[in-house]
This record gives C-alpha cells, structure tokens and sequence, in this order.
C-alpha cells in the first residue's frame, strides 16, 4: 500500500487486521460476540466433535470460504465431513428470511449509510433475485460493526438471517464490495461514487436517503456463435 500511496493512489482496502479478521469466521464471530453484535453459536469442527451440548441440525462451512463452497447441513455426527482438506467450523443451524446489509465508511471511520436488501433468492452464494428494505435493527447492528471493527473503511457487507423469534444474526462480513452492490447502487446508496468524492477532495455527497422496495433480477443469457459451414 506504501508503494501505490507514492504513487499518490489510494487502495480501497480496510485496515490489514480488519482483513485478518473478516476473512477467519471463527474469529469474526468471536470478536463480535464480544462486540454485543448478534451472531449464531459457532465453534471450530474439531472442538465440535468432542461435545454433546449441540441440538441438531448444524450448519458446517470452512473457516475461509466463499461463494457457498463446501457447506453443508448435518443432521447427526455421522453427516458431518469425515475428511476435510481445510479448517471448518460449525455454527447453529439458522433458518428464516436471509438479508444483505450494504454498508460505506468514511474515511474518517464514519458510517454513512447502511441499505438492506432481502435476498429473495440466491445461487452460489450471489443474490439473483433482491429487493431493498428500509430494517431500523439492521442499521443499528452495522453501527455496532464498525465500533467493533475500527479499521473498517469504505464499502463493506454482512449477511443477516432473521426467523422472527430469535431476531436478526449476522452470519457473514466482507470488507469490500459484495456482489449484491448494484443494487445498493440503484437505489441510490453509491459507495463507489463517494469513494472517488474521497480521493479527489470533492465535497462529499454521502446520505442515507436510498430507496426501499428497489427489486434486482439477474439471469443468465446465452450466446451462441455459428461456425463455418462445412
């Protein structure tokens, strides 16, 4: 970072233990657990295998994953992974509506705005199919991340899962752009315009004034190419 700041350019990137941070799910949900943020009951796979204090089903996922890869809902000790090639933890089985919360800091380590959007349905752990929601909760818990996570700068994500009763937990964080940022961008919320308002000494343009009800629809569209006849 020293190098491109001689160059006299900025790299939108939080603070280096930030990224440690987010990027280890055991140590994101400890350190928010210890932050008051509401998370679900996490341990790594193989303390997991040495208790009894769990109720079935758990959800398994790699300690640093992406994308959905590798997770999986066990029902009994002889569902869980037998052999893993890296680090797991299992969380408490979550279910309900899931949400993104699209969140922009400052570079003062403000929080400018926090957007929701309901993850109607998702594929490969990307959202197809959102629409945004003004959730009052959901902004007071992105406040309380970025108290809890002080070097967090610019566009950052979490992923909440909400049943009703149990309330909002957040299950994920990304210190940077998530796929679902378009839509935050849609409605209004654009971190990326900000971001150059930033580095260019522009006035900044920073509100909290999206708009809910923004609904997002991604689909695959193919292309076919005819070769020569023969």
């Amino acid at each position: 970072m020293d190098d491109f700041a001689a160059l006299g350019c900025r790299v939108h990137v939080s603070q280096p233990a930030v990224v440690d941070i987010v990027r280890d799910k055991l140590e994101t949900m400890t350190v928010l657990a210890a932050a008051g943020v509401p998370v679900p009951r996490t341990i790594a796979l193989e303390e997991f295998a040495s208790t009894s204090e769990w109720s079935w089903p758990v959800f398994v996922k790699p300690r640093s994953g992406s994308a959905s890869r590798a997770i999986s809902v066990a029902g009994s000790r002889d569902e869980l992974p037998a052999k893993v090639s890296e680090p797991m933890i299992v969380q408490e089985n979550l279910t309900g509506a899931e949400y993104t919360v699209n969140g922009f800091v400052d570079a003062r380590g403000r929080l400018q705005t926090a957007i929701t959007h309901r993850r109607v349905r998702v594929r490969a752990g990307e959202v197809e199919k959102g629409i945004t929601e003004r959730q009052p909760q959901h902004s007071r818990i992105a406040h309380d991340i970025v108290a809890a996570l002080p070097g967090l700068r610019g566009a950052f994500c979490f992923q909440i899962m909400d049943n009703g009763a149990a309330g909002p937990k957040v299950i994920e964080i990304n210190a940077r752009f998530g796929g679902g940022y378009p839509l935050a961008d849609h409605a209004g919320a654009q971190f990326a315009k900000w971001l150059l308002e930033e580095v260019s000494g522009l006035p900044a343009s920073c509100h909290d004034n999206w708009h809910s009800g923004v609904l997002m629809l991604r689909y695959d569209e193919a292309i076919f190419v005819d070769g020569e006849d023969e």
